[in-house]
């Protein structure tokens, strides 16, 4: 009985070990360990299959020059994860497990071959493309000072992202030499670059997602094909904040330059969609968009046309429209950074609270009447949309931007500016605020539809309440839906804006307040009332009859009704 229980043990042990081994977190039998080898061709990318649950395979490079001093081995998978390791035991110092993972190969003897080992335990096949890039003592060992990451020498980069942020991690490189990484030499040689490439847009298949890497994979397709956005020195972060776009593809590449010898390298590039594609999953792109906010803002849209065309001959519809969208944008970020709802929550909330505040800044014209007063926030909200388009622009990737208190000052600044500017010209403001902000309203709800990102002109000067949002790069893909639509909206708000001058022309600047308008017609109805119960009053003391006798009967001087002074008494009749 006792041999039976330590059987028993012994076999539950061995289960376990098998299991850590494969990196799976719960015991799977059907895994078949092979050999399979595949060949690369240096520098070479390759696509092909890997069979579910394959382990073991040798992905090999040989025929190397002898002036090669080490390699960089990358493989990329677009759903599931895969596992790359250096030697066949899978160690954790180095071994990588991801998407898009790397690990750097050391040629010990020159000319000799190198080769990686490649794991797939999931049951399905994988696509996957490989890689082998070679490089010489000169150029630079990216991740070479690895200090964060398990290996010593990491050249790939690490992302994690959410709705509104996503950050990419990687490891200063070292010199090709092997210098030391505290040594200043090799901290004052080397300079990092930072490119950044969106796919094309709603393109969430394999064909675009590994086109697109292909591109980001050598230095010289990197310059060609990559947007250079920022360059690092070894005193900065490694640590880079992007803005997100959820369903639009945005891959990262980082290349450091040795620029002493004038030679470069670059890292294992990577790529997010900022959502799973995975359908089914808890952060889907499939799932992306809800049924309250696509109905909020067709609606919003139809309010915005209404706004584009008429805005300032139904001046309260306006008063009402601007009220509702500032409230909208300042509650948005903080009942999402600030309480615990969902979503679909929050909107409603901010919902409730727009149309409240349109409420109120109707209830602002009515009782005041000053057309001055009421169009403080239609000039606000037309500055913060001016403000808004000119931060989308490359004017707001400006590194003296990504700060909390120079990014607050400038755009405060372009708003007061231009409310100050066109509050004198009160009705030219009203009407250029209605067309611009109205016909950018429906441009934005076709934009929903589409999945375009011309919301992101004012959602990300929404985010920028948002923690740490104000450090990252903001850069937003503007491909041919958004040139489209950015048409359509020129085009809308020129003719708005136009049709509104011309309907206008010959009416006063601003219809008349309603307070005092029901002022002057209490007053007028009182003066009134008022008028006519002094005229009853007077016919009252008047006589029923006035007989006008003559007056020698009488021998009076006087009108006896008007009592004005007669000239000839005798010529008074009946």
């Amino acid at each position: 009985m006792r041999c039976l229980v330590v059987l028993i043990i012994i076999c539950f042990k061995c289960n376990i070990v098998e299991c850590l081994s494969t990196g799976r977190g719960s015991l799977d039998l059907n895994i078949k360990s092979t050999s399979e080898q595949y060949e690369l061709v240096a520098n070479q990318p390759l696509l092909m299959q890997i069979e579910a649950m394959e382990t073991g395979i040798i992905i090999k490079v040989a025929n190397l020059s002898t002036s090669i001093t080490f390699i960089i081995f990358q493989i990329h998978s677009q759903r599931l994860t895969l596992t790359l390791s250096l030697t066949n035991t899978y160690n954790y110092e180095s071994t990588v497990k991801g998407n898009n993972i790397g690990l750097i190969y050391r040629v010990a003897t020159p000319g000799s071959a190198a080769m990686v080992y490649l794991n797939n335990t999931h049951n399905a096949t994988v696509d996957v493309l490989l890689a082998a890039f070679t490089y010489t003592a000169n150029d630079p060992i990216p991740g070479g000072c690895s200090l964060e990451f398990p290996q010593e020498e990491a050249p790939y980069l690490k992302l994690q992202y959410s709705h509104v942020l996503t950050t990419v991690d990687f490891q200063l490189a070292n010199l090709g030499i092997s210098k030391d990484c505290e040594d200043s030499v090799t901290k004052n040689s080397l300079e990092y670059d930072i490119y950044l490439y969106f796919l094309k847009q709603n393109e969430l298949g394999a064909e675009e997602y590994f086109s697109s890497l292909i591109k980001l994979l050598s230095i010289d397709s990197i310059q060609k094909f990559g947007r250079k956005i920022h360059s690092l020195h070894h005193s900065e972060k490694t640590s880079l904040a992007f803005s997100s776009y959820p369903r639009k593809g945005a891959a990262y590449a980082v290349v450091v330059r040795d620029t002493t010898l004038k030679t470069s390298a670059a890292y294992v590039p990577i790529l997010s969609y900022s959502c799973d594609v995975i359908e089914g999953s808890t952060n889907s792109c499939a799932d992306i968009g809800d049924v309250v906010g696509t109905v909020v803002t067709f609606l919003i849209g139809l309010l915005g046309l209404f706004m584009c065309f008429f805005g300032h001959r139904f001046f309260k519809t306006e008063m009402f429209f601007v009220g509702f969208l500032a409230m909208l944008a300042v509650s948005l970020p903080l009942f999402e950074l600030g309480t615990q709802l969902s979503n679909e929550d929050v909107i409603v909330t901010g919902i409730l609270l727009g149309v409240l505040s349109g409420m109120i800044w109707i209830l602002v014209w009515v009782c005041l009447g000053i057309p001055v007063v009421s169009l403080l926030l239609t000039g606000g909200v037309l500055g913060y949309l001016f403000a808004s388009l000119i931060f989308f622009t490359p004017f707001g990737s400006l590194d003296s931007l990504r700060n909390g208190v120079s990014y607050s000052m400038v755009f405060m600044s372009i708003i007061l500016f231009l409310t100050a500017f066109l509050l004198p010209l009160n009705k030219l403001l009203s009407i250029a605020a209605t067309s611009l902000v109205g016909s950018y309203s429906f441009t934005v709800s076709i934009d929903q539809f589409t999945r375009g990102s011309l919301s992101y002109i004012v959602l990300n000067s929404i985010r920028h309440g948002y923690n740490h949002f104000v450090e990252a790069f903001v850069y937003t893909p503007f491909q041919t839906n958004e040139i489209v639509l950015s048409v359509v909206w020129g085009i809308l708000s020129i003719s708005g804006a136009v049709f509104q001058v011309y309907r206008e022309r010959n009416r006063p600047p601003f219809p008349p307040p309603p307070y005092r308008t029901w002022r002057t017609y209490v007053q007028a109805t009182r003066e009134l009332e008022n008028s006519s119960d002094e005229e009853s009053h007077d016919q009252e003391r008047e006589p029923l009859i006035q007989s006008r006798l003559p007056a020698f009967l009488y021998g009076a001087t006087v009108d006896a009704v008007t009592g004005e002074r007669l000239l000839d008494a005798r010529r008074q009749t009946l």
